[in-house]
Parts: C-alpha cells; sequence; structure tokens
C-alpha cells in the first residue's frame, strides 16, 4: 500500500489517504469489497463472545400493537423504535464489544437476531474524527433498527419474557458487562404475564403475575445482567393507557425484572415518535389478540343515564388523587352530561371485595368527592356523592375456583356519574 501511494500525485495521494482513514473509522475492512459500506460492521460477527467484552443485545418489538394498522390515520403518532434505541445507546460505550439486534414477537423461537455479535471495533483520531465517525454509526443502527422493527410479525403473539430469555442465550455466561436494551409497549398476550384478563389497577394483579410466572419458571435468568425496557404503553393503535395504567404497567415489568435477578431494571414508558405513512401499514399473518384498557362506559335506563368511569382511568392504586390524565377524561364527561341536559346528577364511588368494608367505603367516598370537585369546576352541579364498598359489584363473581379474577376487580372499581333527565 505504501509503495503505492508514494507513486501517486499530491492530490491523489491526500484523497487516497482521507480514503483509507474514512474506511478504517467505518469498522470495514479496508479494500475487501467492491465498494464502500459505512455500516458493513454490523454484519460482521465476532464468532463468540470474547472474555470479558461488554456485550449488548437490543430487542425491537414488531407485534402488531406496535405497529400501524390499516385504521391508523396517516401523520398519527407511532414508536420510532429507531430513533428511542439510538438515544438509548451510547455507540462510544459499545465499542471494543459486541452487539446483537433481533426483533421478536412471539415466542423465544421467534427472535431473529439481524446482528449476531457484532464486533464493534474501537474508534481511533481526533476528537472531531471519533465524533464524525461515531455520528456515522449511530445512522447505521438507527437505519438498522428500523429496518427490524419493520419485519413481518412471524407470530400472533407478543411474549417480553421470551424474548428476554432468547438475548440471555445470546449473551452467553461469560464475565463482563452483559446488558439488554429492550423496545416494546410491554402489552403481552401469551404465557404468564398475559395481560388480556387484568384491568390494570392495582398491585395485588402485580403480586399475583408475577407469583405466576416464579411458578411456572417462565421468568429468564437475569442475573448479573443490566436491563432497561422502553417505550413501555406507547401502542401504534387502538385505546392509549392513560396516566395510571401505564404507571401500573412500569411497575408490573420492573417487578418481573426484578424477579428475574437482573442487576439493574429501568422500565420507561417514553419513547421516540413519528407521523404514519402509508407504506407503514403490514398485513400481518395471524392478527395477535388485542390487550385492551379499562374504557369509559354509557349506560340508559329510563330517565337515568349512568356514565362509568374506571378507577385506574382517573386515580393511582389506592389513592383518592385524581391523576394528570384524568382532566381529559373529565372533561369529556362533563361535555356529556351537559349535553344529556340534566335535572340532577350524583356521583358514586365503587370498591372490589378486598380489604375492610370500612376502609373500602372510605376510599370511594373520598374518589366521589374528587370527581365531584372536577365536576364543579366544569360548570356541573353534583347534588350527592356517595361511597360504596363491595355491596354493589358491576362484575361478578370477583373469584372463581378460589381464585382472584382480576379483570372483574378492576371492573367493580369504579366512579359512576348518574344524569337524571327530563322526560
Amino acid at each position: 500500500m505504501s509503495l503505492v501511494l508514494r507513486a501517486l500525485p499530491g492530490r491523489l495521494l491526500i484523497a487516497a489517504l482521507a480514503l483509507s482513514a474514512a474506511v478504517a473509522g467505518s469498522g470495514c475492512g479496508a479494500f475487501d469489497a467492491p465498494e464502500v459500506r459505512p455500516c458493513a460492521w454490523l454484519d460482521r460477527p465476532s464468532g463468540e463472545n470474547p472474555e470479558g467484552a461488554a456485550r449488548t443485545a437490543v430487542l425491537v418489538d414488531r407485534s402488531s400493537s406496535t405497529r400501524p394498522g390499516a385504521r391508523t390515520a396517516p401523520g398519527a403518532p407511532v414508536p420510532d423504535w429507531g430513533a428511542t434505541l439510538v438515544r438509548e445507546l451510547d455507540v462510544a460505550a459499545l465499542e471494543g464489544g459486541t452487539l446483537s439486534i433481533a426483533g421478536f414477537d412471539g415466542t423465544r423461537a421467534t427472535v431473529d437476531w439481524e446482528a449476531d455479535r457484532a464486533s464493534v471495533s474501537r474508534v481511533e483520531g481526533t476528537d472531531t474524527t471519533k465524533g464524525d465517525r461515531r455520528r456515522a454509526r449511530r445512522g447505521c443502527l438507527e437505519e438498522r433498527i428500523r429496518t427490524v422493527s419493520a419485519g413481518t410479525p412471524r407470530s400472533g403473539r407478543t411474549d417480553v419474557l421470551g424474548a428476554l430469555a432468547a438475548a440471555v442465550d445470546q449473551l452467553g455466561p461469560q464475565a463482563g458487562r452483559r446488558r439488554v436494551v429492550v423496545a416494546t409497549d410491554g402489552l403481552v398476550n401469551t404465557g404468564c404475564a398475559d395481560l388480556r384478563s387484568l384491568g390494570f389497577d392495582g398491585t395485588a394483579e402485580i403480586d399475583a403475575t408475577v407469583a405466576r410466572c416464579r411458578t411456572a419458571g417462565e421468568l429468564p435468568g437475569l442475573k448479573g445482567v443490566e436491563v432497561a425496557l422502553v417505550g413501555i404503553g406507547m401502542t401504534a393503535g387502538g385505546p392509549v393507557p392513560t396516566s395510571p395504567q401505564t404507571t401500573w404497567l412500569t411497575t408490573l415489568w420492573t417487578g418481573l425484572c426484578r424477579a428475574a435477578g437482573a442487576a439493574d431494571c429501568r422500565v420507561e414508558a417514553t419513547a421516540r415518535t413519528r407521523g404514519a405513512g402509508g407504506s407503514d401499514v403490514v398485513k400481518h399473518p395471524t392478527m395477535e389478540p388485542v390487550v385492551t384498557f379499562p374504557a369509559v362506559s354509557e349506560r340508559p335506563a329510563g330517565r337515568v343515564t349512568t356514565i362509568t368511569i374506571p378507577g385506574s382511568v382517573l386515580f393511582a392504586t389506592d389513592t383518592a388523587e385524581l391523576s394528570p390524565q384524568a382532566r381529559g377524561t373529565l372533561d369529556d364527561a362533563a361535555k356529556r352530561v351537559r349535553e344529556l341536559g340534566p335535572l340532577s346528577v350524583a356521583v358514586s364511588g365503587h370498591t372490589d371485595s378486598r380489604g375492610s368494608e370500612e376502609r373500602g367505603r372510605r376510599l370511594s367516598l373520598d374518589r366521589a368527592e374528587a370527581v365531584r370537585a372536577a365536576l364543579a369546576a366544569r360548570g356541573i352541579t353534583v347534588l350527592t356523592a356517595r361511597g360504596h364498598s363491595d355491596d354493589r359489584p358491576r362484575c361478578t363473581p370477583e373469584y372463581r375456583d378460589g381464585e382472584p379474577d382480576h379483570a372483574a376487580m378492576a371492573c367493580n372499581r369504579r366512579v359512576e356519574i348518574a344524569v337524571t333527565v327530563r322526560r
């Protein structure tokens, strides 16, 4: 190489040196391909996990709930896993280690490693050169992650725990820093953490789910592994969880992560978003069962129309303090009350059968009073506010074969706005 360079004219020599430096810094081989491929380093596996080297595995949820569907309006905000994960990953910290990237949807068997223990070489040069080359690597990562997230789902289910187990296998048992970063909405519909029958309300549901996963042996062995889950609750279609419901989701995944023995668990309900485009819509081979959040409902009966608001839509667990997200719900409720032309309005709070009757009635009354005050601030006069324990259940039974039915319990934890109208 040096003999060839010495034979070149001055300007050509400078250009050749610049090209050689760019190729070396990108992670590509010198001239082992007919064209320069700046992102080729993602396709160059190390062959094994080097002893003592840092290892990172990135999992990208490509299930239906994270993808725009046929009913998603153009421009509607949807999770942008590429931008989210590039922000999460420090490319400088990856240097000297390996990086694996996979999309997942169903069980651990459907995890596809698109980048398989790619060796991340150290960037050399001046501070300016290092900055340029690391920015180029970030661009490569973002592009690859977006490609992975756009892949067609291989299953009609979602199992985050199964994906985490596959990531542990990918990292291997060798010494050194091991890290798993997962971009997911956290809406599981299979396995021990199936959320379809839960109400997204209360720590009892969370404790029961963690215990069920431990008993079933479905918790991945995360001992010594740092885990970050980002984008929890960030769906691409259907109802968006309220603030208390999102808090419930993050608490659940933190509990599952800790129960699996992770060295560190960080669970966040934040993600970068982008506007959905027509080309984003993918015809899924099997539409997965939908995880639904408890929502506001309305039931007319004679002169009385009852607006029912689930407790998890308005309040955090075991509190009577309205969440920030409750404002929009109560705005809509007040608007609907006015539309009905009320003769009188009454508010009642309800709990499930757990705990003492006195405590349940007190919490229900406090919640009813909080809603009464919120409606008054919106120009709605509420004549009465009452608190009930479990004496007026909406969904029964709360226990089946001795086991709690959490969906029924969540259904019974509610606030009702009874609007009496003129005939």
